[in-house]
């Protein structure tokens, strides 16, 4: 593969951003790729801070999986517990929307720990 800009000189590897052959002159070595020197430069920066933002969201997430189910458990059985215990008897909008909020907790930790089952 040849320099897109110098077509005479050996490529030495692509931009991050445009995907464009370029030769050691033409390349600035950002660390986590390269990019045209003094064009592309900064969308290559900001498209790395962004892959390493979303790496350390993704990783942490794994430790936050009981939070909304607990939430939603907790709003469930506070409704539940409402219209069961109502003092005019057993009220049954609470109560069906209290069952509602359990069993989303019961699927929000379902699928949270399915989608990050064997990460550390």
């Amino acid at each position: 593969m040849h320099c897109f800009n110098h077509p005479d000189n050996v490529a030495v590897g692509l931009c991050k951003c445009c995907s464009r052959g370029l030769c050691a002159d033409c390349a600035a070595d950002l660390g986590h790729g390269l990019a045209c020197r003094d064009r592309h430069e900064q969308q290559v920066e900001a498209m790395n801070m962004i892959i390493e933002q979303s790496a350390r969201i993704y990783s942490s997430a794994p430790k936050n999986i009981l939070i909304g189910p607990i939430f939603f458990l907790f709003m469930g059985l506070l409704f539940a517990g409402f219209g069961l215990f109502s003092p005019n008897g057993i009220s049954a909008f609470p109560l069906l929307l209290g069952v509602g909020f359990i069993l989303f907790a019961v699927v929000a930790f379902v699928r949270s720990r399915a989608l990050f089952r064997g990460q550390p």
